[in-house]
């Protein structure tokens, strides 16, 4: 484990560059290589603040944006992590709610919740993750209502996990910052079949809520309103009028009063007829939505002085607002895809806001709609507000021969290969036949053997498909995941994330569903997979997965390293090895847990003759941290080494290794997940580590930076990673020299 107590000797980065431009995109690349989608919007006044992701191979990073004219126009909303600094990844905002005395956006980060705060929409707070947790890793909320007693957030719950369990759930909160859950019976709903909440409104101290039911097979479902005086926490039957012929319910409302519409059959055509209430207790009846092709109400929008609803017509949607609920007029419509989804709407003084997401062209991209209230299009594009998304330009990876150097990542979602003579100048790899595919596609690792070079990564989907790639001589590659070795078996996710070469040939390691997955080649033609000496050393058992996440290959074999579960303590990841003496048959290890550390995993190895460093991350009782093992033996035996940090060192993370001339050198991250900087370890035997911090704008500036890929290239270590900024995110180079 890391010792915080070692200090820093700086160094400086004179030799770290921002790389954009030394690593050239592809020039004929059809898209942003990400995809995106705004999942929530919220207006109130002018103020509205749309929320969401963007995906790239390996993570999935939060997004808020903000408007202050009431649509016209957006930028990026100030998003602080716990500690002032950037939000970290996988933490993505699912809904928002808001207005007059704060606003509130609730997601989901790895293994449960997350929430944030904000005064006027425009800076965001991130909570601690006591507050997330109310919503466990099996909480989704798909709607929050401010209340007369605080805040509301309804949704689903599952305790496996994956939704096939869900029930009903809702959440309560005076002041955003501590939420109490009901979950399934504790709602207060009948439960007979399958329940879910679809929407609630709050006024004047009443909440009213919609609810689909879906009884036994052979009876037809249904929906039914609810209405509650405590803020959501008990609920009574809201009876609306329901007039023989009527079909189907969506509720809504604000501080104009409580809305609910009903879709009426007349003759061969639909309407939706419109009921108003002070209380969800006595309703009015109220105009009727009627328009061409009219199906049903996908939304009823609160306004500052009335209603609006988003009404689905044969093929467009169809904007409406009333001031009364009686008379309602077009207030302007989205043409309708069949790749388009609509995923929340919000309206705001005189503007109707759209969000969702669009496929068109192979790409999903952010959809951002705005309709003024004549029904007049506001032209905004998501992808231009500045530092809201990113595009895909990624430098993950680098090694090197005696005379030249590869890079490997992506670009506009597709694999990217860069070579150098130099370490200096770079140039893209050619892929005859082309790289495009229907997934995103990030190349995560590189090695060079005696048959010539190979790189894996991440091939997409889902489901998660292996990218393996080959080349004699770096510069002209082509894919051998094709190979049936490669298949994976029905929807189960098949992934390939590191490689490794030496004397015997090549091994490629992954995971392939909830077990660990190795391949061999001898010679970069023919492929095997690779498979345990016991039943269980590659091949999960029940509570124990296997994953493996990165090899190294010697006169001993080969050796890779990751994680597993003992059947003893399920759940909890523990470090594992696997050596082989010729990457065909592997014999796992487990190995104990660091000191200080409630589990851990490798993901890191690297070997200099018959000695092997693995490193790896794991979690305490002061969140991620870092730790060693060497081996001596060629990965027989091993032990735990200090690997001292920065004093002020928070979280800590190693993100590469390699062997150099000189021993090993390693490169980590200090400090927060939202703000980052490199910090870097040389050993001339794998024990004794010294560390040092960097420094400088691009290795220790504002937000995150990271180096990824180590390798070692004539006189001079490289190194290959990237900086995440506010106004976007940067491939970085950084080069030292090797002793």
């Amino acid at each position: 484990m890391l010792d915080h107590g070692a200090g820093s000797d700086g160094g400086g980065d004179a030799n770290a560059q921002v790389a954009g431009k030394l690593f050239p995109a592809d020039p004929a690349a059809r898209s942003d290589g990400r995809d995106q989608e705004l999942t929530g919007v919220a207006a109130s006044g002018s103020t509205v603040v749309a929320v969401g992701g963007e995906a790239h191979p390996g993570t999935y990073r939060g997004v808020f944006v903000v408007s202050t004219d009431g649509g016209r126009t957006f930028k990026a909303a100030e998003v602080k992590g716990l500690d002032g600094g950037a939000p970290g990844d996988a933490e993505v905002p699912r809904a928002v709610d808001g207005g007059q005395g704060g606003w509130i956006a609730i997601g989901t980060r790895p293994g449960g919740g997350v929430v944030w705060t904000s005064d006027d929409g425009q800076v965001w707070q991130r909570q601690p993750d006591a507050v997330g947790d109310a919503f466990g890793s099996g909480g989704r909320v798909t709607q929050i209502v401010r209340t007369d007693k605080g805040f509301l957030a309804i949704g689903e719950h599952s305790r496996k996990g994956d939704f096939s369990d869900a029930v009903p759930a809702v959440w309560l909160s005076g002041d955003g910052k501590s939420w109490e859950a009901l979950t399934g019976k504790q709602v207060g709903l009948p439960l007979r079949g399958k329940v879910s909440l679809e929407a609630a409104a709050a006024s004047s101290g009443v909440v009213l809520m919609g609810s689909a039911h879906t009884p036994s097979p052979g009876k037809p479902p249904f929906r039914r309103a609810w209405r509650s005086t405590d803020g959501g926490r008990t609920w009574t039957p809201a009876k609306i009028p329901a007039p023989k012929g009527t079909r189907g319910l969506r509720v809504g409302g604000g501080e104009a009063g409580l809305v609910a519409v009903r879709e009426v059959k007349s003759g061969k055509s639909i309407y939706g007829q419109v009921y108003t209430s002070t209380d969800a207790n006595k309703w009015q009846k109220g105009g009727r939505l009627q328009a061409p092709g009219y199906q049903w109400v996908h939304q009823l929008l609160p306004v500052d002085s009335g209603y609006a609803g988003i009404v689905q017509l044969s093929r467009d949607l169809l904007v409406v607002r009333s001031s009364d609920g009686r008379s309602w007029q077009n207030a302007g419509t989205l043409p309708g895809a069949s790749n388009r989804a609509l995923l929340g709407a919000a309206a705001g003084g005189q503007h109707t806001v759209l969000v969702g997401h669009d496929a068109a062209n192979g790409d999903l991209n952010a959809l951002l709609a705005v309709r003024d209230a004549r029904g007049t299009e506001i032209p905004v594009d998501p992808l231009k507000i500045p530092g809201a998304f990113h595009n895909d330009q990624a430098v993950t990876a680098v090694g090197g021969t005696d005379t030249h150097v590869v890079a490997v990542g992506s670009t506009g979602g597709d694999a990217a290969i860069w070579t150098s003579a130099d370490g200096s100048a770079w140039s893209r790899a050619r892929f005859p036949g082309g790289m495009s595919r229907p997934a995103l596609q990030r190349l995560s690792g590189v090695v060079h053997g005696g048959a010539g070079w190979l790189a894996v990564g991440d091939g997409g989907g889902p489901p998660r498909r292996p990218l393996v790639l080959t080349s004699a001589d770096g510069s002209v590659w082509k894919p051998v995941d094709t190979d049936p070795m490669f298949d994976p078996k029905g929807s189960q996710a098949l992934a390939t994330i590191g490689a490794a070469a030496g004397p015997a040939g090549y091994v490629v390691v992954g995971e392939d569903g909830p077990s660990g997955a190795i391949w061999f080649s001898p010679d970069l033609k023919t492929w095997q997979r690779g498979g345990g000496l016991r039943r269980n050393d590659l091949a999960a058992a029940t509570n124990a997965n296997r994953w493996v996440r990165a090899a190294a290959g010697g006169t001993f074999g080969f050796v890779a390293v990751g994680g597993m579960h003992n059947p003893k303590s399920p759940g909890i990841g523990r470090p594992a090895v696997w050596a082989s003496t010729d990457g065909k048959k592997w014999r796992m290890q487990e190995l104990p847990l660091p000191a200080g550390l409630a589990q851990a995993w490798f993901t890191q190895v690297a070997a200099k003759g018959n000695v092997l460093v693995a490193t790896g991350e794991g979690l305490g009782s002061s969140g991620t941290d870092g730790f060693g093992f060497v081996s001596s033996d060629g990965g027989r035996t091993w032990r735990e080494t200090d690997l001292p940090a920065p004093g002020s060192a928070g979280s800590v993370r190693v993100t590469a290794v390699t062997a150099t001339s000189q021993g090993f050198a390693m490169t980590g991250t200090t400090g927060s997940t939202g703000m980052s900087d490199v910090v870097t370890w040389t050993s001339a035997d794998g024990t004794t580590w010294q560390a040092k911090a960097p420094g400088g704008d691009v290795l220790a500036g504002t937000g995150r930076q990271e180096i990824t890929g180590l390798a070692p290239f004539k006189d001079r270590l490289l190194g290959v990673g990237r900086t995440v900024t506010p106004s976007g995110e940067q491939p970085v180079l950084w080069n030292r020299p090797a002793s």
